[in-house]
């Protein structure tokens, strides 16, 4: 759950400061997790996975909810949900790369 809720809080912050566009804010998320710009294929996967949640999501808006609102910290209140949703599953799957998980 606490991953779950950070993965949600950096896409907030993906919304709210990377950009009116999917491509802005994938490059600005990923930019500052990894310290380098996405590249085109990393751009198209994430993209991919933004339209498969979002469809998925727009099909079952209870589990988009249930979603967005694991944890604590507040839920953005402007936020579309489906779309904060879809964007949450991008943010995990950055945080999840190899190159921003330390492993001993």
């Amino acid at each position: 759950p606490v991953f779950v809720e950070a993965a949600r809080v950096f896409a907030q912050n993906m919304v709210t400061s990377g950009g009116a566009t999917l491509n802005a804010r994938v490059n600005w998320a990923f930019q500052r997790a990894t310290g380098r710009a996405a590249t085109a294929a990393e751009q198209k996967v994430l993209a991919g996975l933004y339209q498969s949640g979002l469809t998925r999501f727009q099909a079952n808006p209870k589990e988009a909810a249930e979603l967005i609102h694991s944890g604590e910290a507040p839920v953005l209140k402007t936020a579309n949900v489906n779309e904060l949703a879809a964007t949450t599953l991008v943010a995990r799957a950055i945080l999840n790369l190899h190159e921003t998980v330390t492993r001993n």
